[in-house]
């Protein structure tokens, strides 16, 4: 009877979802007409910023600028044009094209030029009512399968396929153990990183606050690395970047007192502990947030990137000089928070092959070295080790383990989430409200950067660049509300709903509110992907001049110092965009309710606390695919 309701309902909600679409579709045709707008440009933004037509219609734009040269590029329709004062621009085009497009400024004006951006609405914007249809109808097929079984998998398997627990492990094959238990490896990508970082922070220098879309270090790190750590590194390699980062290196030398080969055990600095208390992610949390006050300057000014990676560098020295082996990269690294929690949604992981070889090993020289390797860098313990948060894939527990009892596995995303507590999560307080923030934050900075680095409000772009303090601090206050009260607060309400409707007691408010945050690892994931995306593919092109010329002095070593600017796909990047929320989606709804048989006792509890973290899901969803289509 349940089944059949449940089959009825589906069916009346893609029904009423294809016909809210063609609606709206309807709604928004038009008589075309011809148009005419006026658009002044003046730094960092458009006046006005967004303009609305119809398909078909004639679109006549004159551009004025105001202050600089400033050019317009229209998204999908490769339109540009230039103006300086006293110098108009004009365009004209036939809108045969439908949905949201980016009109940019083409020619560099300043420090915020990439980020200088407005909207152009061609009606029928068929993306959003198309993508929101995709989200509910993938919401009810949710619904529905978690109707569908009267008990508790004995396994979970990732979309009713892949058993969670399964993995494949790559170093079986002898020439990746054997890469893997060398010592040049990987100091010798490490070194290698660590030249690139000198040219950035060279380029840093000569650079001092000209405009960063012509420096190396801007573009290299906020450009390229910030796009290949969250589209690459981190969902499918885990910490990736810290298994190859050059910031440790010179306090991990001080402390061994060998860059290559086995020294001492014990450091050579202080060797302070760090108080159990603080072992987790909330100094990451905080401090990652306050990194991000700094954004306006940081990603668009060469020596603000200096100040900030010297900065780094300095810490991570110092902190090992004071305190034991990788105190930095656990609790004071900006970036390692959010990899740490993403990670364990990434497909490759190092594990032990045999639980029973750890346990007969009493020497445990995977944690306290030996002659081969050091003791685990990261301080985690490799023979019980079952998430990636704190795994820098530093491989010494390879040079170490006897036995080769440590792999590298292949397995399905998002593994780690449903990992088993350990003795250490209790001591050092770990999984519960530090990753849960961790994430939310995450989804709050996203929104801030989206706004103002994406988005078409040039008064937004102005409090985050600080042209007046009492923008810069409301700007910081929005912040804190949206980062720390508001997104909080909204999972706390679906959370609460979620208990209620579950109608127990045996879990705490706390325990759902954690347990199910998790679902938002992939959501924040997919999100900063589509962010990146709008990062890389208008301004990727940039990456072509600065490698032939990278401390703009006028050479030429590869040939591409001229390349022109020129966006990839733009036309179609909405669509990619909205590709990612979707896929983002589809791993929420199906480790969501798996989250949710896990928190709860009983699978009918499970069901019904289920359908308000559902609803949350698709509201936020809903919300993103606003960002980047509607």
């Amino acid at each position: 009877m349940i089944e059949h309701r449940l089959h009825r309902l589906k069916i009346q909600i893609t029904q009423i979802v294809v016909f809210v679409s063609c609606l709206l579709s309807l709604v928004s045709l038009g008589v075309a007409e011809d148009r005419f707008f006026e658009i002044r440009a003046k730094k960092f933004s458009y006046t006005p910023n967004i303009i609305k037509v119809n398909k078909g219609d004639v679109v006549k734009i004159r551009l004025i600028s105001e202050d600089v040269y400033h050019g317009l590029f229209l998204d999908g329709y490769g339109i540009n044009t230039l103006a300086y004062p006293g110098q108009e621009g004009a365009v004209k085009f036939v809108a045969d094209k439908t949905g949201r497009f980016s009109f940019r400024c083409s020619h560099t004006c300043g420090e915020f030029h990439p980020y200088m951006i407005g909207y152009l609405y061609v009606s029928p914007n068929r993306l959003f009512p198309l993508g929101a249809s995709g989200i509910l109808v993938f919401a009810a097929l949710s619904l529905a399968l978690s109707f569908r079984k009267s008990g508790k998998a004995a396994k979970f398997k990732l979309f009713g396929l892949v058993p969670l627990d399964w993995r494949f492990e790559l170093t079986r094959f002898k020439v990746v153990r054997n890469l893997f238990k060398n010592r040049w490896f990987p100091f010798i990508p490490i070194v290698i990183n660590l030249f690139v970082f000198t040219i950035i922070l060279l380029a840093g220098i000569l650079g001092g606050w000209g405009a960063g879309n012509y420096n190396f270090g801007v573009m290299i790190v906020w450009i390229l690395w910030w796009v290949l750590l969250m589209m690459f590194m981190v969902p499918v390699v885990g910490r990736l970047w810290c298994m190859v980062c050059p910031f440790p290196l010179i306090g991990e030398w001080m402390q061994r007192g060998k860059l290559i080969g086995v020294g001492r055990q014990k450091s050579w600095g202080l060797n302070k502990k760090w108080p159990n208390k603080w072992k987790n992610l909330w100094p990451l949390v905080i401090l990652f947030w306050i990194s991000t006050w700094f954004s306006g300057f940081f990603t668009v000014r060469p020596l603000a990137t200096f100040m900030l990676l010297g900065t780094i560098i300095v810490l991570a020295i110092v902190i090992s000089i004071v305190y034991e082996k990788r105190t930095f990269c656990i609790t004071m690294c900006p970036v390692s928070g959010f990899m740490g929690l993403y990670s364990n949604f990434s497909l490759c992981a190092v594990r032990r092959k045999d639980p029973e070889v750890c346990q007969k090993h009493t020497l445990k020289t995977c944690f306290l070295g030996n002659e081969k390797g050091y003791g685990c860098p990261w301080m985690e313990l490799p023979y019980e080790m079952n998430r990636n948060t704190y795994c820098g894939l530093c491989l010494e527990c390879f040079k170490t383990c006897p036995y080769d009892n440590m792999g590298f596995f292949l397995r399905p995303f998002g593994q780690d989430l449903f990992a088993e507590r350990r003795r250490t999560d209790d001591l050092y307080r770990r999984r519960g409200l530090d990753e849960a923030f961790k994430g939310l934050t995450m989804m709050g900075i996203f929104l801030s950067f989206f706004i103002a680095f994406q988005g078409p409000f040039g008064h937004l772009k102005d409090m985050a660049r600080a042209t007046t303090l009492g923008g810069y601090l409301a700007y910081l206050a929005e912040s804190f509300l949206v980062d720390f009260i508001f997104i909080p607060g909204l999972l706390l309400l679906f959370a609460f709903l979620s208990k209620r409707m579950s109608r127990t007691k045996e879990v705490s408010l706390k325990t759902v509110f954690v347990n199910l945050s998790y679902a938002l690892v992939p959501v924040g994931l997919a999100i900063w992907a589509g962010f990146s995306l709008g990062i890389i593919l208008p301004n990727g092109s940039y990456l072509l001049h600065i490698l032939s010329d990278p401390f703009a002095l006028g050479w030429n070593l590869f040939g591409t110092a001229n390349f022109p600017w020129t966006p990839v796909f733009t036309g179609i990047m909405p669509y990619l965009q909205v590709l990612t929320v979707m896929i983002g989606l589809l791993f929420a709804l199906d480790l969501g309710y798996k989250l949710s048989l896990q928190t709860y006792k009983t699978v009918e509890e499970s069901r019904r606390g289920w359908i308000p973290i559902l609803v949350y899901l698709v509201i936020i969803h809903l919300f993103f695919l606003k960002l980047f289509c509607g």
